[in-house]
């Protein structure tokens, strides 16, 4: 009997004890929770940055193409690939019974060009016009010229609404292009006019580096590198939007004696062409796979002093710094439902409890994601394996800091101070 009735009490007490710690540490349960925290962190501000590393290429800031019409205009060629020529070196001299009508020609392609840039212009002045009062009408500017019986001819047909800004920037971005490239037509061509028509020739319309020379064929030319270099890289979608014009840049080169200073100079808004420097691109980036391979835009940059130890076609690593923030830093693994600006935390608040709480963070270094919002220096962010499962506000405890004086202290201060402060203390 008194086995039955100790077997009875056992099992009641047991379901008490049960039942008790199943209300108490459930997730329903209304009693707060106590857990043992050791890894946490007092925030401290510090400067981050969002870098992209890209590879670069030494470009020419401008090309300029000097030409005559047929090969039967030129007498002698004076330069090849590589020379350095000045404004006004002769390139190659003209037959003088041809002379006379290729400088007609020029005249005739001077005055088409002026008329063609004039039509750029008041396109351009339009675009901003429509894009500083857009008020979603819809906006078309089409413009065509074919000035004289020259081959050039410009379009820019832009139809959008005009409450989407970034196609009217593509119009505008497209539009300048042409604008570039025409002024350096006339930039050649007004070369070539100011010349001692007593010694016709084609002269060099800028200080630069002969690229190539194109002695036969329909067109005769010689292309000009202009002396200004650039940086050229190319990027993909997920980084093209996240550069912009202005961007901070770190180059570097192995023959450069220390990290040279730049900015983005221009961010394209169509794909890149085919070209040897993007040819050259490919293959130092070999390990990017492109779905799309129209989804490569051409980036440039302006370095702050000029690149004269290196050649054009160099290659260089760039830094860009699309992103930088004073701010705090919370270790990656501390935080759960990451998105791409959003996350959740746990901070120990000032009553020693722990809460979940909303931070922003734009980005990540080195495996710490960057805080902008929802914390700050000073505020204690702590973390334990399967927090979340923990309700909210819980209380915590956290280990004691153990901070030890060094061994040349202790054994310098003195059996008889240690004495003092023991009884003192």
């Amino acid at each position: 009997m008194k086995k039955r009735m100790s077997i009875t009490v056992a099992i009641v007490v047991s379901a008490f004890i049960a039942i008790n710690v199943h209300l108490l540490y459930s997730k329903k349960s209304t009693v707060q929770q106590t857990v043992y925290v050791h890894q946490y962190e007092r925030m401290t501000e510090g400067h981050f940055e969002e870098t992209i590393p890209k590879e670069g290429l030494v470009s020419p800031a401008a090309i300029y193409t000097v030409y005559v019409g047929n090969e039967e205009t030129i007498d002698t060629w004076l330069v090849k690939e590589g020379d350095q020529v000045q404004v006004g070196d002769e390139i190659a001299t003209l037959q003088s019974d041809r002379a006379e009508s290729q400088l007609a020609a020029w005249e005739a392609e001077e005055q088409g060009l002026l008329e063609q840039q004039s039509a750029i212009e008041s396109t351009l002045y339009d675009l901003e016009a429509d894009r500083a009062s857009a008020s979603g009408n819809t906006s078309n500017v089409n413009t065509t010229e074919t000035p004289g019986t020259t081959d050039i001819e410009l379009t820019v047909d832009v139809q959008v609404d005009v409450s989407q800004d970034g196609a009217y920037a593509q119009a505008i971005a497209q539009a300048e292009r042409e604008l570039a490239e025409v002024e350096r037509k006339l930039t050649v061509i007004q070369a070539q006019l100011a010349q001692n028509p007593m010694r016709p020739a084609l002269i060099s319309p800028v200080n630069g580096t002969v690229s190539t020379v194109n002695k036969h064929g329909y067109t005769l030319a010689a292309d000009v590198f202009s002396e200004e270099k650039l940086i050229t890289t190319y990027a993909e979608l997920p980084e093209w939007q996240k550069i912009e014009a202005g961007d901070q840049v770190r180059i570097q080169e192995n023959s450069l004696d220390t990290v040279i200073e730049g900015t983005v100079h221009a961010v394209s808004q169509v794909p890149a062409t085919d070209s040897r420097w993007r040819d050259a691109y490919d293959e130092l980036a070999p390990d990017a796979k492109r779905k799309n391979p129209m989804e490569l835009y051409e980036i440039t940059i302006m370095p702050l002093e000029q690149l004269t130890t290196l050649p054009f076609g160099a290659n260089v690593n760039a830094t860009l710094i699309v992103n930088e923030v004073d701010a705090v830093s919370v270790k990656v693994d501390w935080l759960e439902a990451y998105t791409k600006q959003q996350a959740n935390a746990w901070q120990l608040d000032e009553n020693g409890q722990g809460r979940k709480i909303d931070v922003s963070s734009p980005f990540q270094t080195n495996n710490r994601a960057v805080i902008t919002d929802g914390l700050a220096t000073g505020d204690i962010v702590i973390y334990k394996h399967n927090i979340s499962t923990y309700a909210d506000p819980f209380n915590v405890i956290m280990p004691l800091p153990l901070d030890l004086p060094p061994k040349s202290q202790w054994r310098t201060f003195g059996w008889k101070n240690y004495i003092k402060h023991g009884f003192l203390h």
